[in-house]
């Protein structure tokens, strides 16, 4: 090989080498970041479930706090609109632990703030802050003992009267219940008195007219047979139809058969005269009356058909007739007298019954309402003795808490200048954390001491006076809705801590479609779980107005329960937010092409993926929410 041929080959082989280093680097990995803009809007957390529409009538409310009632803002009969404030316990004492709950997480937010911005002079001024509210919260914490003392005092006071009152056997001391049953025993003597004569008079009254009228039944069935047997008729009487003659005849015997037994009844009565025993006797009378009316007819019916003579003349004929018909019209007067004497004494019968009947169902109620009221009122006494016990043991406990949060916030103010560490940042973040649930759990408690209206309505009973204590649970106020609806849906146990009484519903029906949207509140959290193969679930109630439509129970109803909002808020997606064991969570940042990793406190999750900052991002960054990359 010659000297040239091997340059050219040299230089064909540094070519080739440059294209290949060439294409390998222009194949190296490329990154490519999917990113959102931190901003302010809405954040919404709920939880959907699927239930069936009941109707509802009335519904009773209570408050969910044990207390004193402080306001009623309608009277009964009054309309009032869905959300209205209907009437408020006193919770003045909860309005000022609000106030000291928001300042404590104002307190901690600050805090943290400052931690992530470093040691400042502000920092000294939060921390001089927050040891002075610490002070503060120990001195409302003494104070609130003395009021919650006072508070137990005069509710087991007033317990303690009202079951002495009923208890108490003395005049002076006779409740509402006490004079109810004395009003039922007056009421029930004097029914059984008035309605016992009544029985008593159409009683006698039926047993003189019995007697009369079984003698003129005796009487016409002897007209009767004399008739049918006069020996000049013989071979005459009814012979154009003998049945006549037949049916006269036995309704004779028949006649005499029930006169037998009427009579013999008449003596049994006369030695046991109870006002049943006379009404069976009018009974057996009538019986009597009717068969001799059916005899007299029968005769009357033979003479119609019966042919005259000489020896059995048309006059002699028609003087028969007319005994017969003298003796139908004895006889219907008495049918009539009888039914009448018989209505007057069942009618007097059955309103003895009836009227004594409801005497004395209204004696046992107010009997069973006295020892109701005894019940409760020795149940509300040990209650009040046990709320009393617990609140003061509550009010106590929080005075050591406040002392040693005082003493924690002097030992914390020492601490301010030192370089933040990421426990210090952990700590904060869990204070605020703690401090957003106690200032929750007030605003709850201050919730539950206020009933709203979950419904358009009229008020249709008020149970309680201003003044009056009330234990939770126990109906306040009656509202009467007009078109509303109910619906019960299962909450699992993973979302019903975030369902709260009163808590907006949007609801969409099956049969409407998902275009037609009701407006419908939570009235109701049943305490006690419910399992579904082997699944707690806790059943939950939620009321709404039908409005303009044709709801009807059965239907299929989609409900969504808004249970946490808040508005103007920093938010970005979950995803962005990174979870470092322990180190609490960061956001990556993208700022000029490269990843800045960022410390960020959370506050709300909401739905469709979005989550709160409260802290560590300002709007307009740019976050990273995936990263990619392409070789």
């Amino acid at each position: 090989m010659t000297i040239k041929k091997s340059f050219i080959i040299l230089v064909i082989l540094t070519i080739l080498g440059t294209m290949v280093i060439y294409f390998i680097a222009t194949k190296s990995e490329k990154t490519v970041y999917t990113t959102v803009l931190v901003q302010k809007g809405n954040i919404l957390q709920t939880v959907s479930e699927t239930g069936t529409v009941k109707a509802v009538n009335e519904l009773n409310l209570s408050f969910l706090n044990t207390g004193k009632l402080e306001k009623i803002y309608y009277k009964v009969g009054d309309s009032v609109k869905s959300g209205a404030v209907l009437a408020e316990l006193d919770y003045s004492s909860l309005a000022t632990n609000r106030e000291e709950a928001q300042a404590n997480l104002d307190v901690a937010r600050a805090n943290l703030n400052k931690l992530l911005a470093g040691a400042t002079k502000e920092d000294i001024v939060v921390a001089e802050a927050s040891t002075r509210q610490a002070q503060i919260t120990y001195e409302l914490a003494k104070k609130e003992l003395e009021k919650v003392r006072n508070t137990v005092d005069e509710n087991i006071a007033q317990s303690k009267k009202t079951y002495s009152d009923l208890v108490s056997k003395t005049d002076e001391d006779i409740t509402t219940h006490e004079q109810a049953i004395d009003s039922a025993q007056i009421a029930l003597n004097n029914t059984i008195s008035t309605y016992q004569q009544s029985i008593d008079n159409y009683k006698e009254s039926a047993f003189t007219i019995v007697e009369d009228k079984l003698t003129i039944a005796n009487n016409a069935l002897d007209v009767s047979d004399r008739t049918i047997n006069d020996e000049d008729g013989e071979d005459k009487i009814g012979i154009k139809e003998q049945i006549y003659v037949t049916n006269t005849k036995n309704t004779y015997t028949e006649g005499l058969a029930l006169l037998a037994i009427a009579n013999s009844a008449l003596i049994s009565t006369k030695l046991n005269d109870t006002a049943e025993n006379v009404s069976d006797l009018t009974s057996k009378t009538l019986n009597v009356l009717n068969k001799t009316y059916s005899s007299l007819q029968n005769c009357f019916n033979a003479l119609e058909n019966s042919v005259t003579s000489s020896s059995f003349t048309q006059s002699y004929l028609d003087t028969l007739k007319s005994g017969i018909t003298t003796q139908q019209t004895l006889v219907n007067t008495a049918i009539s007298q009888i039914q009448t004497a018989k209505q007057n004494l069942d009618g007097a019968i059955l309103a003895y019954t009836t009227n004594t009947d409801t005497a004395k169902s209204t004696l046992e109620k107010a009997e069973v309402a006295y020892s109701d009221a005894v019940k409760n009122a020795r149940n509300n006494l040990f209650d009040a003795e046990f709320a009393g016990e617990q609140s003061m043991t509550a009010a106590e406990s929080k005075i050591d808490t406040a002392l040693e949060a005082w003493q924690v916030s002097v030992a914390q103010e020492n601490k301010v200048k030192a370089t933040a560490n990421k426990y210090d940042i952990t700590l904060s973040q869990a204070k605020i954390r703690q401090s957003e649930a106690a200032l929750s759990n007030i605003n709850q408690q201050i919730e539950n001491s206020i009933i709203k209206a979950p419904i358009d309505g009229q008020i249709t009973k008020l149970d309680f006076e201003i003044g009056e204590q009330v234990m939770s649970g126990t109906n306040v106020v009656s509202i009467l809705g007009g078109n509303n609806f109910e619906i019960e849906v299962l909450i699992s146990e993973a979302d019903i801590a975030k369902v709260n009484k009163g808590d907006k519903s949007i609801i969409t029906l099956d049969s409407f479609g998902d275009d037609i949207e009701f407006i419908g509140f939570v009235e109701f959290i049943e305490p006690a779980e419910t399992k579904v193969q082997d699944v707690i679930y806790y059943k939950v109630i939620v009321v709404f107005d039908s409005g303009e439509y044709e709801i009807k129970s059965g239907m299929t109803a989609n409900v969504v329960v808004t249970t946490q909002e808040k508005n103007d808020v920093l938010v970005v997606p979950s995803r962005a937010v990174i979870d470092k064991n322990g180190d609490g969570k960061v956001v990556r940042v993208l700022k000029n092409n490269e990843i800045q990793e960022k410390q960020v406190t959370i506050g709300l999750r909401g739905d469709e993926g979005v989550i709160e900052i409260l802290s560590g991002l300002n709007e307009g960054e740019e976050v990273v929410t995936y990263i990619q990359k392409d070789n």
